[in-house]
């Protein structure tokens, strides 16, 4: 059985055949190329050489340029080959590819067209038998072959062993395959994640954070609170709340225009991140109006805080017309909700404004 005697494929059409962007492709989504010999092949290629006696059955993949010879058994005898596992010129394994069908030699020296090859050239080749393997969309990743260093008249048995081991080795490589298009579906699914959580954390901020200042909104003043005074009921910790308005801001915004007043409001938020801690929670509640909730902070301290922002609104710079704040300060008493606390901190205010402004006032 000599199927070589068949117009052989020529070198344009060995060339590009081998070039192929899709086949190389097929090539690459395998994960096989330059990876370590694994025994699941070296199993395979082993048990082809004890079955057919060949000296030598190799599986490679055709990349570009070069045969890469994934697994290689060698018979009794046979001195190993040092150095790369890579093969460079041409071979018996690229007329498989562009036929796509078994190429059965059994001299090679008998046959112009294989008479050059480098291995048969060298005298180190004579007989090959080589079965193609082939994806599903009929890509030729490489070949399932025999090698003898004499002529030699291939069996039915010999192709039907290194047929069925073939299948074996393309279905090993078709599973690395499938396992590489899991990690790659798995890794977009970790992405596409990422990508709704990152979402979902911007649309979380959205509805949470006042877009004018970039302080927390009242939303989220009022969860925060419910947050903190849950924390002093586990561990008896002070809390204080400071509830801040701009002085006159009507007459602001009559003076400067709402753009003018947007301005303000945007410094003394500002001011109010400058003097609060990492901890401390820092909103604007209404339209001038803003608050911070201070844990583990009591009365002393809320006062010192209160003052703080105070003076800093007060020295400004504003360079259109002066801006002063009041400011009312409650300290959370045993007992006492979010809407008492709040009440109280809120009363301290209007007693600050009633007392004339731009002053802090405990309530």
């Amino acid at each position: 059985m000599d199927l070589a005697l068949a117009p052989p494929p020529d070198d344009v059409s060995i060339h590009t055949a081998l070039a192929d962007p899709r086949r190389l492709a097929a090539v690459q989504r395998t994960g096989l190329l330059d990876s370590a010999p694994e025994e699941t092949f070296d199993r395979l290629t082993r048990l082809a050489s004890r079955l057919t006696g060949a000296p030598v059955v190799f599986v490679s993949l055709l990349d570009r340029g070069r045969d890469f010879h994934m697994s290689t058994a060698l018979g009794p005898g046979v001195a190993a080959p040092g150095g790369s596992r890579d093969q460079m010129g041409r071979t018996f394994c690229h007329y498989v590819a562009v036929s796509k069908v078994p190429l059965v030699i059994e001299d090679a020296t008998l046959l112009p067209v294989f008479r050059d090859l480098p291995g048969v050239k060298a005298g180190r080749v004579r007989a090959y038998a080589g079965i193609p393997l082939l994806t599903e969309d009929g890509d030729a990743l490489g070949t399932f072959c025999a090698l003898d260093f004499a002529p030699r008249h291939w069996t039915e048995q010999d192709l039907d062993v290194l047929t069925e081991l073939g299948q074996s080795a393309l279905r090993e490589i078709r599973l690395r395959i499938a396992l590489q298009q899991a990690a790659s579906i798995n890794l977009q699914l970790v992405e596409q994640i990422q990508r709704v959580d990152e979402l979902n954390m911007r649309l979380e901020d959205l509805a949470t954070t006042d877009p004018l200042t970039g302080l927390r909104n009242r939303r989220a003043f009022d969860a925060l609170m419910a947050q903190e005074l849950a924390v002093v009921q586990r561990r008896g910790t002070p809390l204080s709340l400071l509830m801040l308005d701009v002085d006159h801001f009507k007459r602001v915004n009559d003076t400067i225009g709402h753009d003018g007043g947007d301005r303000v409001l945007q410094a003394i938020a500002g001011h109010m991140k400058a003097c609060a801690r990492t901890v401390d929670v820092v909103a604007r509640v209404g339209g001038e109006e803003f608050a911070v909730i201070l844990p583990s902070t009591g009365e002393a301290g809320a006062l010192e805080v209160g003052e703080r922002i105070r003076k800093m609104v007060e020295a400004g710079p504003w360079p259109e017309m002066p801006v002063t704040i009041s400011v009312g300060a409650a300290t959370l008493v045993e007992g006492e909700n979010a809407e008492r606390i709040y009440g109280r901190a809120d009363a301290a205010l209007y007693a600050a404004k009633q007392a004339g402004r731009n002053r802090v006032q405990q309530g």
